[in-house]
């Protein structure tokens, strides 16, 4: 009888564990497939803005021509583009027929945009003893068309499609163990981008579905979860001399999660966050280097429900470095190192202030035309 009593007490404590696992290795899954979507987005919005921007300065460019035509200068308006008369007349042909050449015409500006990328990105998370792996593929595109209200403003669309697996293991402690967790998480995603000068404003929808299993002996096993997040960020960036440029973000990050297929709504979290990206543009051997560091803190403002993966309160902060390399106007590659971490607030459970960490790489490549 003390040893069912006992064996009972340990079965409570294990499944007591697992309950604590799930939502923090759920958390480390969920928000890294979002961070490289975001990462990915904001690749595309400056690759734009840096192509909309060369073609202003073509624009402005005039082409220069030599002749033998005579101008009209104005003491006045020395600033002033007057006509020119017939070249023949510094010649003295006074009935010579008018043969004054048409202006070259600027070559038309492209008003759409294309581009295909293609990301690959390696985590690895801990947080509560548990140490989670994760990688993933994302495939992107994006159309954009330049000219919406004023004729160098643009709006861009991105549709990505990503695979995220991941492996969770918790070390054997007193109630048993080890735990394993394995999780395969196919997503897609959708952003509409408004860029116009040094403003952008970017709003991402999210979708995902998360597959799990586990070496313990649960009845049916893990439920399959899903889930939804809507992003919506602000930026304005600040050019200086020397190519650098500061460029502060806000937003704002609503998910829910649900079970399997969207079936029964299980959670919702409200994020906000905050920082800024800081880089400037070289050239190194012929071609084109942009580094770029950025920074970001966030905090959960509300939570509820089991599903979320979160904990209401929770704060904490997000940094990375990048270097993007064009090695041709059309083609461009990048590399960034990451890193994140997560405060929990203090409550009635033995957690403290412990949290979640994740470190990081991502590498991509992008074609436009």
């Amino acid at each position: 009888m003390q040893f069912s009593k006992l064996f009972k007490g340990l079965l409570a404590a294990a499944a007591l564990a697992v309950v604590m696992v799930q939502p923090a290795v759920a958390q480390t899954n969920s928000n890294i497939p979002r961070e490289v979507v975001n990462n990915v987005v904001q690749n595309i919005i400056q690759n734009v803005r840096d192509q909309i921007q060369q073609r202003k300065i073509v624009s402005r460019t005039g082409v220069m021509r030599f002749s033998g035509e005579t101008s009209d200068f104005n003491g006045r308006d020395p600033f002033a583009s007057n006509g020119i008369s017939d070249p023949f007349s510094a010649l003295a042909y006074a009935k010579a027929p008018y043969t004054k050449a048409p202006a070259l015409a600027a070559p038309p500006v492209a008003t759409w945009l294309y581009g295909a990328n293609l990301v690959g990105s390696g985590d690895k998370g801990t947080t509560l003893g548990t140490e989670t792996s994760v990688a993933t593929v994302t495939g992107a595109f994006d159309v954009t068309k330049i000219g919406i209200f004023t004729a160098t403003d643009a709006l861009t669309f991105i549709g990505t499609g990503s695979q995220t697996w991941s492996h969770a293991f918790t070390g054997g402690t007193a109630f048993g163990g080890p735990f394993v967790f394995d999780g395969s998480i196919p997503s897609t995603s959708g952003t509409l981008s408004y860029i116009n000068g040094g403003f952008s404003a970017d709003f991402t929808a999210l979708a995902s579905w998360t597959r799990s299993t586990t070496n313990l002996a649960i009845v049916g096993g893990i439920p399959d979860a899903s889930s939804a997040a809507y992003t919506l960020n602000g930026q304005y960036r600040f050019d200086f001399p020397y190519t650098v440029w500061i460029e502060p973000t806000a937003g704002v990050t609503y998910t829910e999660a649900y079970t399997a297929n969207f079936g029964t709504k299980t959670g919702e979290t409200t994020e906000v966050h905050g920082g800024a990206r800081a880089g400037f543009e070289t050239k190194w051997i012929g071609f084109t280097i942009q580094p770029t560091v950025a920074g970001q803190v966030f905090k959960i403002v509300d939570m509820s429900g089991f599903g979320a993966g979160s904990v209401d309160g929770a704060y904490g902060g997000r940094g990375s470095g990048k270097i993007t390399v064009l090695w041709t106007p059309q083609f461009s590659s990048f590399i960034e190192i990451h890193a994140s971490g997560t405060t929990l607030p203090k409550t009635g459970l033995a957690l403290g202030t412990s949290g979640t960490q994740v470190v990081g790489t991502q590498a991509g490549l992008r074609y436009t035309w």
